[in-house]
């Protein structure tokens, strides 16, 4: 959806994209990762393993809260950041999969809420994370209604379906 909105020349932002900058050596995530839960999630060439971080998450919630409390305010911070530089534009889009859980729906006028069937949502999932235990228990600890919703996009459609859906959706505010 996002890819979409950007070949419309929207201005966009993704929170995962974000979180993955953090992580990176030198950037705030990662220090406070190292500060809070130590070296055990690095990998020998020094980078965060992200994947070992899932796994813990998915087992402890401890974990799970903390990354959540280290990531929620640095990705808000660069979010507004984002808000601030394209507070001319007449439509911006953010791709926020926490949006819910991080109580964030308030920062935005409208909401589209892009779902598909369960079934293609781990298909989607398991050909990131190649392992379906790992993606069934990603999908079961992060299942969201949602709470506002302004306009409901089907992801299981085919491209050229979300495109013309997408586009009907904001016609009338792209230059």
């Amino acid at each position: 959806m996002l890819k979409l909105l950007k070949e419309l020349g929207v201005p966009t932002f993704s929170a995962d994209e974000e979180v993955h900058r953090l992580s990176w050596p030198c950037q705030p995530g990662y220090h406070q990762i190292l500060k809070r839960l130590g070296a055990r999630f690095l990998k020998p060439n020094g980078e965060l393993d992200r994947r070992a971080l899932l796994e813990a998450m998915l087992k402890d919630p401890k974990i799970k809260n903390t990354l959540e409390d280290i990531y929620h305010p640095l990705v808000k911070e660069r979010l507004f950041s984002w808000f601030e530089k394209h507070q001319n534009e007449e439509i911006i889009a953010a791709e926020i999969p926490l949006l819910y859980q991080a109580g964030w729906d308030k920062f935005f006028d409208k909401v589209i809420f892009v779902k598909c069937s369960p079934q293609i949502l781990e298909k989607r999932l398991l050909k990131r994370l190649q392992d379906k235990e790992l993606c069934q228990k990603l999908l079961a600890s992060y299942q969201v209604s949602p709470r506002k919703k302004d306009y409901l996009i089907d992801s299981s459609h085919t491209l050229e379906e979300i495109r013309k859906k997408l586009l009907d959706l904001i016609k009338d505010r792209i230059p």
